[in-house]
């Protein structure tokens, strides 16, 4: 819990320090953040921890590119229940992929100009830190490295969110300029580039920035931080090792690398982008294989010589016997976990928020957005055989649930609002994912089955549905990719329900979705690209 209590604490810090958060504003009207946060190097600390705030505002990772308009876009949400349930013009506008609708429109311009501030204070600390004496930071060279290359990577990431939301995906590059790669502040007149472009200044980015926080990561104290998902997120560590004897002595700015961009993190991120250039050149496909299994086969060597494997497991007991959702632990499933966003919702006021969506019981009076799980409209707890697995499935059976006194209302339990244990609650819908484990794993299969290694494929796939309550039913092993990939789609769509992933899945693959009219066809371009704002004030 040390490691929430820190990021909690640090985030207070930033408010003091900056005025109730008025900095974020200030990159748009290309001005710099105060200089007197750059003073001192806990003064860097504080500005980046100011990114990844702006990261978990709800017009980003907090919940538009989260649970929210991003999964809409996906088909995931039924938009077709009734108005006490759903009055949201602009979610149902999201759900039908209306992008020019009055009241949606609007929401995916903030997106944008949310994605491109935080890009603009991600420029202007890089440009400061970048030729800052070492000496200025009480770690010296390290630390500075570890900042500069956060820094790269938030922008590397939300550039490449931007890329997969307004371009064609590679596969549909038509060679046309879509969206601006911002490495300047300030930046008034943005040029927009092709998505090859712009694909490879992210990668750029993120090959810098993991050489940046290689030293910290990669060396001891860095590696006793990551042993497991509590290691990375509640500063649980492993006893024995060196971090845990000398707590006392602990700079907790090097903690909780869960919630930031570590080595690891940096490095899931280039098996994303990696993957999503493989479209314009297949050794890419191999390159993020490479990511992928490099971090689901990291070893850890601590002091006292005993070996830790960081991300090679995954557990779901703390919620598989779990029969209700007050029941269920864990459900942010941190060992699978490589890396998400903090917010605190309670100093934040945004607990009732949350309930408008995630309701405990239906209200007599209609006051909620409720994002339901089309589960039988999508048929995802069928196999693309037809065959039935809701009742084995823990995914269906422990992570969804119906409010008290609603029907057919599935709703994310990972979103779940606890009324009783409020200590699991907020250690819950405090870290808003952003990388897993499951998401490496399904890049190893797909290059694997790409290569016609189907068994290989089929392989990785199975033993994650064992850990998921489905030992006894293996997938029949496909000798087409086109037959790999349906049951890929049907497995991601069960594995990221309310997590923001299936829409670029669908995008990247050009697969089937499943249309309210039963048709099924993949997403025509004004579907899958969402319109540039007419004003970008960038």
């Amino acid at each position: 819990m040390k490691g929430i209590t820190y990021m909690a604490t640090a985030i207070t810090i930033v408010m003091a320090l900056t005025g109730c958060n008025e900095w974020l504003d200030v990159p748009v009207e290309g001005k710099s953040t105060s200089k007197e946060l750059f003073e001192k190097g806990d003064g860097y600390r504080s500005v980046l921890h100011g990114l990844y705030i702006n990261m978990a505002e709800d017009v980003l990772y907090g919940k538009n590119l989260q649970c929210g308009l991003v999964d809409f876009f996906s088909n995931q949400y039924n938009v077709n229940v009734r108005h006490e349930d759903l009055s949201s013009t602009a979610l149902i506008a999201a759900g039908k992929r209306d992008y020019q609708n009055k009241d949606l429109r609007p929401e995916i311009d903030k997106m944008w100009m949310a994605a491109y501030k935080c890009i603009g204070a991600a420029n202007d600390l890089i440009q400061n830190v970048g030729g800052e004496n070492a000496g200025k930071f009480a770690q010296g060279e390290m630390e500075k490295s570890l900042i500069l290359g956060e820094a790269k990577a938030v922008r590397a990431y939300v550039h490449l969110d931007m890329l997969r939301l307004f371009a064609p995906a590679p596969k549909d590059d038509d060679g046309g300029v879509y969206v601006p790669y911002i490495t300047h502040f300030p930046n008034t007149l943005a040029q927009h580039m092709k998505t090859s472009e712009v694909l490879d200044a992210v990668i750029k980015d993120l090959e810098e920035a993991r050489e940046l926080v290689k030293p910290y990561d990669l060396s001891t104290r860095g590696n006793e931080a990551n042993t497991s998902g509590r290691a990375r997120f509640y500063s649980e560590f492993e006893y024995g090792t060196g971090i845990y004897a000398n707590r006392q002595d602990l700079d907790e700015f090097f903690v909780g690398r869960g919630y930031r961009f570590s080595y690891w993190a940096i490095t899931a991120t280039l098996a994303r982008a990696y993957q999503y250039k493989g479209a314009y050149d297949d050794t890419f496909y191999d390159k993020a294989k490479q990511c992928a299994e490099e971090i689901i086969n990291s070893e850890v060597t601590v002091e006292d010589k005993k070996k830790y494997y960081p991300f090679k497991e995954e557990r779901f007991d703390g919620f598989f016997y779990a029969e209700r959702p007050e029941d269920a632990r864990d459900v942010r499933m941190v060992d699978n976990l490589i890396m998400g966003v903090y917010r605190d919702n309670v100093r934040l006021g945004l607990i009732s928020n949350m309930l408008a969506q995630y309701p405990r019981k239906k209200a007599v009076v209609a006051q909620d957005q409720l994002f339901i799980v089309n589960t039988e409209g999508q048929d995802i707890f069928k196999t693309v055989d037809n065959i039935d697995e809701s009742a084995r499935d823990i995914r269906c059976t422990r992570l969804l649930y119906v409010p008290d006194g609603a029907y057919k209302t599935n709703l994310s339990v990972k979103w779940y609002v606890k009324e009783n244990d409020l200590v699991e609650r907020d250690k819950t819908l405090s870290i808003f994912p952003l990388l897993r484990t499951s998401e490496m794993r399904y890049i190893i299969a797909e290059t694997e089955a790409r290569k016609s290694n189907f068994a290989a494929a089929y392989k990785i796939i199975n033993d994650m549905r064992e850990h998921r309550g489905l030992g006894t039913s293996p997938l029949a092993v496909k000798s087409t990719f086109g037959d790999f990939q349906k049951d890929l789609v049907r497995e991601a769509q069960r594995e990221w329900i309310s997590e923001g992933q299936l829409f670029y899945l669908y995008k990247r693959l050009g697969a089937d979705v499943k249309r309210d009219d039963k048709s099924v066809k993949p997403f025509s371009k004004a579907e899958a690209v969402l319109p540039l704002p007419t004003d970008e004030n960038l």
